[in-house]
């Protein structure tokens, strides 16, 4: 009998989204492996998920070019523009990970495809609108292509910040490439940690900004590929985004490790 190659064989899309989960644990978990390519809601996937949903500004398949990778998810683009498409999920306790006393462990990640040159700001995932005091956090690159995770407490006046920015590679243009940030709770001496594809970028610090305390539980959604839900998304990353999620867990380099290769096999990356 003739043996199939492993590389045309098919693969197990569900046990790899099973490990998936769970290297991200069950705390606070919010993972969407975009399992659907049309209409204008993504439910979440993973046991210790709370069935928190995505809605998109229209209809997938009008807009976001779903592309259907060999494992059967999907990749989802936007063109850099506000344009009313806004991927967002509504205010939730999962998306918080402070009480305005203490911070809370918690990792924040996505596959991007960055469709454009370096250059410009970009939010990847965030709970942070910026008129209505509800700045929580911000997962985003600057317009050097460095990967940055901004901490906010809005409870002090003209707010206060930690921010960790990568002291390391930028991020390359027009290939796929996993970003996590990873945040230790620690308020009083914060860890925060940024990789691309499971390398380090970034040596644990942030620079404080006016008496940082914590982040507070404000109103702001969840925001994938972009910032700022008051009407008007900011930020807006121009390109394909894959397999974001959020979780109340600080991942280890180990963790991270296995998710970047399990996502190469479900983005269709390796055999």
């Amino acid at each position: 009998m003739k043996k199939i190659p492993i590389s045309a064989q098919p693969l197990p899309t569900f046990d790899l989204l099973n490990k998936i989960v769970t290297e991200l644990g069950t705390t606070k978990l919010s993972f969407w492996p975009f399992l659907n390519a049309t209409g204008t809601t993504v439910f979440p996937y993973g046991s210790g998920s709370d069935g928190l949903l995505v809605t998109m500004g229209s209809a997938i398949e009008s807009v976001f070019d779903p592309h259907r990778h060999v494992s059967g998810i999907y990749s989802v683009a936007n063109d850099g523009t506000a344009a009313g498409n806004a991927i967002s999920s509504a205010d939730s306790a999962n998306y918080s990970f402070g009480d305005s006393t203490i911070d809370s462990p918690f990792s924040v990640g996505a596959w991007i495809l960055m469709q454009e040159a370096v250059g410009t700001a970009r939010s990847i995932l965030s709970k942070y609108g910026s008129t209505a005091a509800a700045k929580e956090w911000d997962f985003r690159f600057g317009t050097n292509g460095k990967l940055v995770l901004e901490l906010l407490d809005e409870s002090v006046v003209g707010d206060a910040s930690e921010i960790a920015t990568s002291t390391g590679t930028a991020l390359t243009p027009f290939i796929w490439q996993f970003v996590v940030a990873t945040y230790d709770g620690g308020e009083d001496a914060p860890v925060i940690n940024l990789y691309i594809n499971a390398t380090s970028v970034h040596d644990g610090t942030s620079v404080e900004t006016n008496a940082y305390v914590a982040m507070e539980d404000l109103a702001a959604v969840l925001m994938i590929g972009m910032r700022d839900a008051a009407g008007t998304p900011a930020q807006v990353f121009q390109g394909r985004i894959a397999l974001p999620f959020v979780t109340g867990k600080e991942l280890t380099a180990a963790n991270i490790s296995a998710i970047y290769y399990l996502g190469q096999r479900l983005l269709g990356l390796r055999a």
